[in-house]
């Protein structure tokens, strides 16, 4: 056979450097292609989509904050926004607050579940003409409420023209259990801060409905144009597939981006950069990589020669060095190299004889000396030709106890045989290990062990010989714990149960308390109104028991007098008698008169009284007549008591609001100053005096001069069931409800001054014209606020 022809090494690594240059080029070219320009390009989409996404997460933001804001206020009322055919004046009164403040929202409005608008609120700047004359407008077919009744969820809308502000907005409904909530948002207040955020940069941003129509563009008039962008390739593949990238041309420009849909909305974002600035990166890249590539080929050509030369000299060196070993020679000269890999291979030719036989030393040590795990060796009959001592510690058989018998005979089964045998001949037909795999065999004593085993093949001794080594773990210990653990973790799960079960019925029995609780509360409130009211109905009839009386007697007077007339006139009448009768039917007529006149006066004024606190009815009255009849109706009260009551209100205070619930307030302060300011008093006084505000305002109030309110006490006594006189018939409802019917029907506030043994003072301050939109949500006379 011919020998191959023989290459210098100086050219052979010459040649080979040039194949490794060339194969370089193209791995280089390869990799710019196809690795470092789509990267290039990859980092550019990212950048392009994390753009998109900030735009796209600034709505979602805002959609968030808008969800949660109307969330709260569906809860701001236990029993619901709306009530019957009213909305909750708190929650009319917190979405006024949200819609002037917030800054997003067009208007918020409440649609009973007929379709029928029930109530608005608009921001407070806006004028809107004609939107009051909406009330009760019939939004039915409004596709967003639509949405709303097929399930419990909020729904977002696409953008449409609001029935009430006339104006392009989007729409969030909220199901209600009576009816729906519907908040709007101007479109243009929504993408005006994505548009601009993109404008302070080199960065393009558009975004379209779900019909592709452009509602956000750098350019105002685009929107304006109503311009649909639908068949352009990246919005119609966001509409399609919620992102997608790709180019577009706005404005004669050519801008490469992402475009992303709002699944909630259904609008497509576009943010996209130039794409002479989309390429830049890619054109710097290709630039320095064919410069470093003409580099690094010069300058390896020029290093390869000088390398080869010098390698070839010392590789003769060794190669003499090994020739000499080969012979037998080992007293030969040792090379001197000065090259690193060269100077490793001759010294490894010295001591390759020794490292072998140290080697198999250190792996006997290994094999004998470890403790914990066990080490066989069998042969192709599965009989042991080797056993460590941790496999005599393990298995309870000696080393002259295991050798050359099977593990049928030690601590296998006749079954444990055969798949031990049929795991050998697969590792020696593979070649592959089997395991690491759990099993379990009984020692020399009987007892049960839990081993971790991995069995693979190792040469033999000759050239052919295939040896099998068994290395196990005992596991038994671990096992137990696991066994103990399983057990532990099943009794855990039933004490949670059982504390689960526990917790569940302490919180139906508190949620039952609850319930009770709630009950006797409306069962109070209306207690207290039915005793208030027999109060008045008793102290009035006691009150008029005196007049009709009077009447009555003068009235019966007149008659005998008459009849003892008639039997004069008969006899015959001297002017003396007839002048003596004349004087008593003047005198009874003025007495029936008068006392008949002062019972129509305290029947009026109870009967006004009666009917404002019964119906609850908004009118015009003068608070000086109003305070009047509501001191008449209590004059029973202070007629028998040592107590005086003082009354300074001007004339000329003109009110357009509720008299049922401003009546039942001064009552309810007269009434807690006679038994709680004045209680155990000799003496004592209680004022009333109004006067007129600046703000189209008034101030009423209501002071004594009895003992006072302690410190402490005072930030409770307008809470509910709160009562200094708990069991002596004292309710704690009376100053609750003066506290809400001022702060919510009559759109005021209450203040409270006392000091200890100086008497105390209530002051409510209430605008001339109660607010309007209280009047379909006003609380009923005499109950509690929600």
């Amino acid at each position: 056979m011919k020998a191959p022809r023989a290459l210098p090494i100086r050219w052979l690594l010459v040649g080979q450097f040039a194949l490794v240059i060339a194969l370089s080029v193209a791995l280089v070219v390869a990799l710019m292609l196809f690795w470092r320009l789509p990267l290039e390009r990859e980092r550019q989409h990212h950048e392009q989509q994390r753009m998109a996404t900030v735009v796209v997460q600034q709505l979602q933001d805002l959609l968030n904050a808008t969800e949660l804001q109307l969330e709260m206020l569906r809860a701001a009322s236990p029993g619901g926004p709306i009530q019957g055919k009213r909305v909750d004046p708190l929650v009319r009164r917190f979405a006024q607050q949200l819609v002037d403040q917030a800054g997003t929202f067009q208007a918020i409005y409440w649609v009973g579940p007929d379709g029928l608008l029930l109530d608005f609120v608009l921001p407070f700047a806006f004028g809107y003409p004609h939107t009051t004359e909406r009330s009760g407008a019939d939004l039915s077919n409004l596709p967003i409420l639509r949405l709303a009744a097929q399930g419990e969820h909020p729904v977002w809308s696409d953008q449409y023209l609001s029935p009430l502000v006339e104006q392009p907005v989007v729409g969030i409904a909220l199901p209600l259990a009576n009816g729906f909530m519907v908040a709007e948002i101007s479109v243009q207040a929504l993408v005006t801060g994505s548009v601009e955020w993109g404008q302070r940069g080199d960065l393009l941003v558009l975004l379209t409905d779900s019909r592709g129509e452009l509602v956000g563009s750098p350019d105002p008039l685009d929107p304006l144009h109503r311009r649909n962008i639908a068949h352009l390739e990246p919005i119609a593949g966001a509409l399609d597939s919620a992102r997608s990238h790709g180019r577009i041309e706005h404005q004669g420009k050519a801008f490469e981006g992402y475009a992303m849909r709002l699944d909630r909305l259904g609008w497509v974002v576009f943010a996209g950069q130039p794409l002479e600035r989309a390429r830049a990166t890619e054109r710097a890249a290709s630039i320095l990589s064919t410069v470093v590539v003409l580099f690094a080929i010069g300058f390896g050509l020029l290093l390869n020669l000088l390398v080869a030369t010098r390698i070839g000299r010392h590789l003769r060196r060794s190669v003499d060095y090994s020739e000499a070993l080969a012979r037998g020679d080992y007293e030969a000269t040792t090379p001197r190299s000065r090259i690193a890999e060269v100077q490793q291979l001759e010294h490894s030719l010295s001591q390759m004889a020794q490292e072998v036989r140290r080697r198999e030393q250190q792996l006997r040590a290994i094999i004998d000396l470890g403790p914990t795990v066990a080490v066989q060796i069998y042969d192709r009959d599965s009989r042991v030709v080797d056993w460590n001592p941790a496999s005599e510690r393990m298995l309870g058989y000696s080393r002259a106890q295991a050798i050359g018998k099977r593990p049928v005979d030690l601590y296998y089964d006749t079954q444990q045989q055969a798949d031990f045998e049929a795991i050998l001949e697969r590792i020696a037909r593979t070649g592959e290990p089997f395991g690491p795999f759990e099993g379990a065999l009984r020692g020399a004593d009987g007892a049960l062990h839990w081993i971790y085993s991995t069995t693979f093949a190792i040469p033999g001794q000759q050239a052919d010989e295939v040896r099998f080594v068994c290395m196990d773990i005992d596991i038994s210990e671990i096992k137990r714990l696991e066994a103990e653990l399983r057990s532990l973790n099943s009794e855990l799960e039933d004490r949670v149960q059982q504390r689960t079960q526990s917790l569940e019925q302490a919180n139906n029995e508190l949620q039952r308390t609850l319930n009770e609780l709630r009950s006797t509360q409306d069962r109070l409130v209306q207690a207290d109104k039915l005793a208030a009211l027999g109060s008045l109905v008793a102290g009035v009839a006691h009150e008029l028991n005196t007049p009709i009386g009077n009447a009555l007697m003068a009235v019966s007077t007149l008659q005998e007098s008459l009849r003892q007339f008639r039997e004069r006139l008969q006899q015959g009448l001297r002017r003396s008698e007839l002048d003596a009768f004349v004087q008593q039917v003047g005198t009874a007529d003025d007495i029936a008169t008068r006392n008949l006149e002062r019972a129509a006066e305290l029947i009026s004024s109870f009967k006004q009284v009666a009917v404002d606190q019964a119906s609850s009815q908004r009118r015009r009255f003068q608070l000086a007549e109003l305070v009047h009849e509501i001191v008449l109706t209590l004059q029973p009260l202070l007629k028998h008591s040592p107590y005086a009551l003082e009354v300074e209100v001007p004339t000329g205070i003109g009110l357009d609001s509720f008299p049922g619930p401003l009546g039942q307030v001064l009552a309810n302060l007269v009434q807690n100053a006679l038994v709680h300011g004045l209680q155990g008093c000799a003496s004592g006084r209680i004022r009333i005096e109004a006067a007129a505000l600046e703000g189209e305002q008034f101030a009423l109030s209501v002071s004594d001069d009895g003992q006072g309110i302690a410190q402490h006490l005072q930030d409770r006594v307008f809470e509910p069931f709160f009562t200094t006189r708990l069991g002596q018939g004292g309710s704690g409802l009376g100053l609750h409800i003066v506290h809400n019917l001022v702060t919510g029907v009559l759109g005021g506030r209450l203040a409270l001054e006392s000091s200890p043994g100086q008497g105390a003072r209530f002051t409510l301050t209430c605008p001339l014209v109660a607010p309007r939109e209280l009047v379909q949500g006003a609380a009923p006379v005499g109950s509690a606020a929600p």
